[in-house]
């Protein structure tokens, strides 16, 4: 009977008991929402109010860098600006007198005259001493255009003494055996360039760092590089013939010096590529006012 009771009244109240039940769930959400709502407003404000903490304590430490930046770059700014008010303090209350302007005048007057006895007195000696080095820059001058002449005289008097002719003997370079003749009538066979074409020098056989000798008497006019040829001395021989040895190394001459014939010129070098095949030899071309000659009508 009890259980029917409770079951009948709640049948009979249920609207009423979920209306409350939901009533309370509405109060307690608005409960929890104006909490939060609070809550974070209040870190709203402790965030903003740190902010402008560090907002002032990091406009304070830029203040603090730039006194220290303007301390740094001007260290004694303050002593100055203290130097200068004592000094205008002082010059307020001493004033100068009209008799020390006097003598002050006096004295420059007078030092004025006492310079200028110095200055004449002085001037002979600055004259000399002009004198002097205008004659030493003369002898100076004198004694350059003389080494230069001489310099002239000697290059001429060596070119003057070269002689070569058809009648003149040509000694060999290097000895060993000519695996190429000079031939400009018709053409050779290169067997590294695997092609006929003709040839102003004669190529002769030779080991790497045998001596090379000059075969006359000459002047050294030239010392360069090309790849066909190595490195290629030129020498004057003197009547418009001229000698040209390639395939060189550690030439003991600079250009413009006098070679006895006979006299080591350098060594033999590895062979380029235009003599791979050919092997280690020296280029040796003689030339007559610029065209090749045979030298093999020359050589003993």
């Amino acid at each position: 009977m009890k259980r029917n009771r409770i079951r009948r009244f709640f049948q009979q109240k249920q609207y009423a008991i979920a209306s409350l039940v939901l009533f309370a769930a509405i109060a307690g959400m608005t409960g929890i929402y104006v909490s939060n709502k609070i809550t974070d407003e209040r870190l709203e404000e402790e965030m903003a109010q740190k902010e402008a903490e560090l907002s002032e304590a990091a406009e304070r430490e830029r203040e603090e860098l730039a006194a220290l930046e303007q301390q740094e770059t001007n260290p004694f700014a303050d002593m100055t600006k203290d130097t200068q008010e004592d000094t205008e303090s002082v010059s307020s209350i001493i004033k100068p007198e009209s008799q020390t302007g006097e003598q002050t005048s006096e004295q420059d007057e007078n030092g004025t005259q006492s310079g200028t006895d110095t200055q004449e007195e002085n001037k002979p000696q600055e004259d000399t001493r002009n004198t002097d080095q205008t004659n030493a820059d003369d002898q100076e001058s004198q004694t350059d255009q003389s080494q230069e002449k001489k310099a002239k005289d000697t290059a001429a008097k060596a070119k003057a003494e070269l002689h070569f002719s058809p009648e003149s003997d040509l000694g060999w370079p290097l000895q060993g055996d000519v695996i190429l003749n000079y031939s400009m009538d018709q053409t050779v066979y290169f067997a590294t360039l695997e092609q006929y074409k003709y040839n102003p020098a004669i190529i002769i056989a030779g080991k790497v760092n045998d001596p090379v000798n000059a075969a006359a008497t000459g002047k050294i006019t030239d010392i360069s590089t090309n790849e066909e040829t190595g490195v290629t001395v030129t020498m004057d021989l003197g009547d418009g013939y001229s000698a040209v040895y390639g395939q060189l190394k550690e030439v003991l001459y600079k250009e413009g010096a006098a070679v006895e014939a006979g006299n080591a010129i350098g060594y033999i070098a590895e062979p380029t590529k235009y003599y791979s095949v050919e092997g280690s030899n020296l280029y040796f071309e003689l030339q007559k006012d610029g065209e090749p000659v045979n030298p093999m009508q020359y050589i003993q």
